[in-house]
C-alpha cells in the first residue's frame, strides 16, 4: 500500500506544483494587460481576468502584432472577446505547454487596442524582448 501511495504522489506532483499567473485585462478602464510580461513554466496556467470594456487575449506574432490573427497563432490561444461592461469580470485560463515566447494582444477594433499598446509577453527572450514587441505594436 505504501508503494501505491508514493506512486500516486509522484504522478500528481506536477499538477500540484503548477503555478497560476494572474493577468488583469483593462484594469481601471485602461487599454493594458498587467503585468506586461510573465515567465511561466510548462504546466503553469495563466488566468486573464477582464475588468473593463470588451477585450480579448489573443496570441500574435512578434514582428507584426497588430491586428492579431483570427483565432491566435497556430501554437497559441484566443480567449475570444469577453465583456466586462455589465459589472461582471469574466476570466479565461490557458495552460502553458512550453517555454517558447508567446506574444499576446487585444484583437478588439481590428487591432486598434493592440496599436494603443494593449499587449503582453509570455516568456520573452533577449532576442525577442517585451520592449521591442511593444514598439512593434505601436509603430
Amino acid at each position: 500500500m505504501r508503494f501505491s501511495a508514493s506512486l500516486i504522489a509522484m504522478i500528481l506532483a506536477p499538477a500540484c506544483l503548477a503555478a497560476d499567473f494572474a493577468v488583469s485585462v483593462g484594469a481601471a478602464n485602461s487599454f493594458a494587460f498587467s503585468p506586461t510580461q510573465i515567465f511561466p513554466a510548462p504546466g503553469d496556467t495563466v488566468t486573464f481576468t477582464f475588468l473593463s470594456r470588451n477585450h480579448s487575449a489573443t496570441t500574435t506574432t512578434f514582428d507584426t502584432p497588430c491586428p492579431p490573427p483570427d483565432g491566435g497563432t497556430a501554437d497559441g490561444f484566443d480567449t475570444g472577446f469577453l465583456s466586462a461592461t455589465t459589472g461582471q469580470t469574466p476570466s479565461a485560463t490557458v495552460t502553458i505547454v512550453d517555454t517558447a515566447p508567446h506574444f499576446v494582444a487585444c484583437a478588439q477594433a481590428a487591432g486598434a487596442h493592440c496599436r494603443m499598446g494593449m499587449v503582453m509577453a509570455i516568456n520573452p527572450t533577449a532576442e525577442q524582448p517585451f520592449a521591442q514587441f511593444l514598439a512593434n505594436a505601436v509603430a
